[in-house]
């Protein structure tokens, strides 16, 4: 460990700089910015005298050693939108008081980096490794997985793989997800039934289904000024409710600005949905009949709620928990509705079961429901030998004699592979900040992150 330790503190400085360039690139999924930073992360491996190749713009492939068998180390390197509220410019990779700050230090850049070197610290003692090595490199993680299918079709999969995507000491469950879209279109122009009454003429908000969506707007009209009534009700609600949602006049219209809390979808309850705030709300005035139905439905069956009560889908198991529910995305207007959730369910029950009772329980908003993407829950076997020795590896490098296992609700690459867990790179006890303004990685975390993977390629090069 010693040896180790010294190794990566040597590429300490030449990490750090690696990782501030890798920031730089704006790569959010779908985005050009994928493969730029998909060519700068080879670029470093082939100096650093491993084989990397772009695997026909799907990911990427680095290889290490000989061996009949293949260990992988699965990362990514596209993010999420760097969405509002930053302190520290999102692209720059600022360091300020021992913390490097930009979108995608923590998911996933920073582990990428951390595993990259930790591949090149024991290359550097000249460890003979028995196993092969593989960094897996994907860039569509954070949306809909569509480049990650095809590049496993143009490579083999190792028989065993690790994705620094997640939390230690260990992650063999992890919930399955689905990702709807509920859709209706108005019979007519809601102007015609009820021109008096206030009208939704545009109404947006959120924009990434894994974030909880941090803001919402509404722009109202009606043919009678509505600000009389919605100047008062909104007062009420917000005292009630200690919502944060701001009224602008924007001439004859009203606009309603809705604020909530980011958070990871599958930590739904540790936001605030801006979305859901301002539906529930809206609600409460006299909205035209189409639209008013929608709303009502929504404030009974979703709410505030995150974990599919009012819905009668609620189900948790022990090791990952309950179910969630986070709308991510809402656009209404005159002609339609279109909304989009995100939903995991525990990991001890599968996609055959769950998807008919969602489809069930999401019938009254609308017959046009499309799954937009699902993911199958993973519960991978705990007295698999490779889990034994990076759970070894975790316990001797922090000392935490009693660490077991773990499940969550989160989703990683893991799930796209025959063989794989979440393994790192959050310690217990550390803030969430991935998805959030303001994210970051502690330099010191990241010099951990890249001793213990280098513990890990060590102890899993065994034969």
């Amino acid at each position: 460990m010693a040896k180790i330790k010294e190794s990566v503190t040597s590429l300490k400085d030449e990490m750090i700089k690696a990782l501030q360039e890798c920031l730089k690139i704006k790569s959010t999924t779908g985005t050009d910015g994928v493969l730029k930073a998909l060519d700068f992360y080879l670029n470093i491996a082939n100096n650093m005298g491993f084989m990397a190749k772009n695997v026909e713009n799907l990911g990427g492939l680095i290889e290490f050693g000989e061996g009949q068998k293949t260990i992988g180390m699965i990362v990514h390197l596209d993010t999420v939108p760097e969405g509002t509220g930053w302190k520290y410019p999102p692209f720059e990779g600022q360091i300020q008081d021992g913390k490097v700050y930009g979108r995608g230090t923590i998911d996933d850049k920073g582990p990428a980096i951390a595993t990259l070197y930790a591949l090149k610290a024991i290359k550097n003692l000249g460890t003979k490794l028995q196993n092969k090595f593989q960094i897996i490199v994907g860039i569509d993680e954070e949306d809909v997985w569509d480049t990650t299918p095809q590049l496993l079709e143009k490579i083999k999969e190792p028989d065993f793989s690790f994705v620094p995507d997640s939390k230690f000491p260990l992650v063999i469950a992890e919930k399955g997800l689905i990702w709807l879209e509920l859709s209706k279109d108005f019979n007519k122009p809601v102007r015609d039934n009820a021109p008096a009454t206030i009208i939704i003429k545009d109404m947006r908000g959120g924009g990434s289904l894994n974030i909880v969506p941090q803001s919402c707007e509404a722009l109202l009209s009606g043919e009678k000024n509505p600000l009389n009534q919605i100047k008062p009700k909104l007062d009420a609600y917000v005292g009630k409710t200690q919502s944060n949602i701001l009224l602008e006049e924007n001439g004859s219209d009203i606009k309603l600005i809705s604020q909530g809390k980011s958070a990871h979808a599958f930590n739904c309850q540790e936001g605030k949905n801006a979305i859901s705030q301002l539906i529930i709300f809206l609600n409460e005035l006299d909205i035209i009949e189409e639209q008013k139905v929608f709303l009502n439905l929504y404030s009974e069956k979703i709410g505030m709620d995150c974990f599919g009560e009012s819905l009668g889908i609620q189900m948790e198991d022990e090791i990952s928990g309950k179910l969630t529910i986070s709308p991510g995305e809402i656009l209404l207007n005159e002609a339609m509705i279109k909304l989009k959730i995100d939903l995991r369910f525990p990991a001890t029950s599968t996609l055959d079961y769950v998807k008919p009772e969602v489809l069930k329980a999401f019938q009254e908003f609308s017959e046009d429901i499309k799954i937009l993407d699902s993911l199958e829950s993973l519960s991978f076997p705990e007295e698999d030998p490779h889990i034994a020795r990076l759970m070894q590896v975790y316990k001797d490098y922090t000392g935490d004699s009693e660490a077991k296992p773990l499940g969550m609700g989160g989703t990683t690459f893991a799930k796209a592979f025959k063989n794989a867990v979440a393994f790192g790179p959050t310690f217990p006890g550390m803030a969430k900040v991935e998805h959030q303004p303001d994210e970051y990685i502690e330099i010191d975390h990241l010099l951990r992150c890249t001793e213990i993977y280098a513990l890990a390629i060590n102890e899993l090069g065994k034969s």
